[in-house]
């Protein structure tokens, strides 16, 4: 008790220095603050400040859809050509569907149209946005772990894909273009960017880049109605889809068999009757329905050296029948070679 007595009785003596030297430390701190403050403010923005410069700067990523796959369109691609009258005019379809268009792969040029910029549901029609982001995603080889998203989407299944397994992405590219399969659309989804959101969001600046301006998708398989497209702008996709080898290749496949991870293979039958029946030159492309979108068709047909593609959007009965039509007519107008 005592010591410490006499220690307080020291420290009292030398208060008053202490406080002043104290005092006028924190003073010429202060001034120098100042200072360093006026001067910078002469040199920098209002906005910058001492203490923001010794933060590091943040380097901010590009959103993973901006960087998405090869450029928008393989070189020598034809662009549709909606300023030239339409070769086949005069062609009549009753009943009508409710948009429609007709063109050559070479040129562009536009066959026949209906309503070629008029917006609509386009079913699963979505699929062929959701092919072209996976074939850039995963190599034939490439495995897809599968989750419990892909099982419980309703719909069209192509069938076997069980949570925690492991599918090669080739077999998913099947089920979902040659089966329409829902669930194969949702796993190549979450397995090429973590989430059906991020997905669609890649589809969608997809679709920018493309110049898709009437097309909106949110989601990978085309269940939701809003999922909005025009035959202009489906055109374009259908072109740049096969331009790509693989997708081309499956497109025109009337069946395939695929193991989904365990079991059994699965037979996987298309859903494009024009396929199924062989009809010729026919080598795909992607089928739709819904009781919004009512029957979609973009139908790819090539005789000798000549391809065109007919986009059907909303056909009241019979979309096959509808393309068989529009065929015959670009045949007789010599836009493409005759059936043998």
């Amino acid at each position: 008790m005592l010591t410490e007595g006499r220690r307080r009785t020291r420290r009292s003596g030398r208060g008053p220095v202490t406080a002043l030297l104290a005092l006028a430390a924190v003073g010429g701190a202060v001034i120098a603050v100042l200072f360093a403050v006026l001067r910078d403010d002469t040199s920098a923005p209002a906005s910058s400040t001492t203490a923001t410069r010794l933060v590091a700067p943040v380097i901010e990523r590009p959103p993973l859809q901006e960087a998405v796959g090869p450029l928008p369109d393989p070189p020598g691609a034809a662009r549709v050509d909606l300023s030239r009258p339409a070769l086949l005019a005069g062609l009549r379809l009753h009943p009508a569907p409710v948009a429609g268009l007709a063109f050559d792969f070479a040129d562009g040029r536009v066959l026949w149209r209906r309503g070629a910029t008029r917006v609509r549901p386009i079913a699963s029609l979505t699929k062929l946005m959701t092919g072209l982001l996976a074939v850039e995603r995963f190599s034939a080889k490439s495995r897809v772990r599968l989750t419990v998203e892909a099982d419980q989407i309703g719909g069209t299944h192509m069938g076997g894909l069980r949570a925690g397994r492991s599918v090669v992405a080739e077999s998913l590219l099947q089920g979902l273009m040659i089966s329409s399969g829902n669930d194969a659309a949702v796993a190549l989804a979450v397995g090429g960017a973590g989430s059906v959101r991020a997905w669609v969001s890649q589809m969608n600046a997809r679709a920018r880049l493309l110049g898709m301006r009437c097309t909106r998708f949110v989601d990978p398989h085309g269940l939701d109605p809003r999922n909005r497209s025009c035959p202009a702008d489906i055109a374009v996709l259908a072109i740049r889809a096969m331009a790509e080898p693989r997708l081309a290749r499956i497109a025109r496949q009337r069946f395939a068999r695929v193991w989904p991870g365990f079991g059994k293979k699965l037979t996987l039958r298309t859903t494009n009757h024009l396929l199924r029946e062989r009809y010729p030159g026919v080598i795909g492309l992607k089928t739709g329905f819904t009781s919004r979108a009512g029957h979609c068709l973009v139908a790819v047909i090539e005789r000798g050296e000549r391809r065109i593609g007919i986009v059907l959007l909303g056909s009241r009965v019979d979309a096959f029948a509808d393309a068989r039509r529009i065929a015959r007519a670009a045949a007789r107008a010599g836009a493409i070679d005759p059936a043998t």
